[in-house]
């Protein structure tokens, strides 16, 4: 049974966030904490998708607000 974010334990909750740096290149941070850095936006898909499950609709959802905002913040 899956757990809402205002159930879950605070311990629990992870927060992955997607920054575009100035050179085109993406920084992943996981928890606050820089996880992978300079990441080609060719290869983001992979880091996002097939890391943390974050594929299709969800994928575009968090590159638009990237290139939009220049980073985005996710709770999973």
């Amino acid at each position: 049974m899956s757990r809402t974010r205002k159930d879950a334990n605070q311990d629990e909750l992870r927060a992955l966030e997607v920054v575009k740096r100035d050179d085109g290149t993406f920084d992943v941070l996981l928890n606050g904490n820089l996880d992978r850095s300079r990441i080609p936006e060719a290869y983001l898909p992979e880091e996002l998708c097939v890391r943390f499950g974050f594929c299709g609709e969800e994928y575009d959802s968090i590159l638009r607000e990237v290139t939009q905002n220049g980073k985005t913040r996710v709770v999973f």
